[in-house]
């Protein structure tokens, strides 16, 4: 099965190998940049001369450095508003906070990270929120656990079902990491007996690293998604009973 049409292009990058996506309707002419983390900036914009392709937006799952290390040098490169939900509004002013108090001048020695973001670009997200961008309906989901301000993306292109853009929401036989500052498993485990399994079993996933999936897949095989089920009492399932 090749990607959702609404897929326009999937960029793997940076020293975290993280999935950036370029999303919108086929024809439109215009897409929306999610997550362009470490070294994106030149594929993205190669992407969209070579597509001919005009972007609205940059949308961002979360906070983490591995998923925003690009939306500012886009966002001024390219004029854009940079959307991201308020519990991760620290993570755009301060990365390291992610991985403790002192990891700002840790980050700048080991990688050469200057950071430095424009601060009229960022704008909210908010739980069930309908974004009309690049001919798509993007219905944010808040899905806390990985980061306070986690949000995966419900994107309806017009077809059924829609897809999943789940950040480190969830992965193929995995799910994202809560050990680090902000994070908390329970409050994952609720996200995704709350977001993920009462979808159906037809939903692709398309998560933030490593190859695409579905819901299904995940529901018949991934234990830290029957783990969510157990800790919700079995409920939340629409695609299995």
């Amino acid at each position: 099965m090749g990607p959702p049409a609404a897929v326009l292009a999937s960029l793997t990058t940076g020293l975290w190998q993280s999935n950036c996506y370029l999303l919108g309707a086929p024809g439109t002419g215009r897409c929306v940049i999610v997550d362009p983390g470490q070294d994106a900036a030149r594929a993205v914009r190669e992407r969209l001369e070579r597509h001919d392709l005009v972007p609205e937006a940059i949308v961002l799952t979360h906070g983490h450095l591995d998923h925003l290390w690009d939306a500012p040098a886009l966002a001024e490169a390219l004029d854009l508003p940079v959307l991201l939900h308020p519990g991760d509004h620290h993570l755009w002013e301060q990365p390291g906070a992610a991985f403790g108090d002192d990891s700002g001048a840790l980050l700048q020695q080991q990688l050469g990270l200057t950071w430095d973001p424009p601060h009229g670009r960022l704008e909210g997200l908010a739980d069930a929120q309908a974004l009309t961008l690049a001919g798509l309906t993007l219905t944010v989901r808040h899905t806390p656990g990985h980061t306070p301000g986690s949000c995966v993306l419900l994107v309806h292109d017009g077809g059924s079902p829609p897809a999943l853009v789940a950040g480190d929401l969830l992965f193929a036989g995995s799910v994202g990491r809560t050990d680090l500052p902000g994070g908390s498993w329970e409050t994952q485990l609720a996200s995704l007996a709350q977001v993920v399994l009462p979808l159906e079993d037809a939903v692709p996933v398309l998560p933030g690293h490593g190859p695409p999936t579905t819901v299904g897949t995940e529901r018949a095989g991934n234990p830290y998604l029957r783990q969510a089920r157990q800790a919700a009492g079995g409920q939340g399932s629409a695609g299995r009973p």
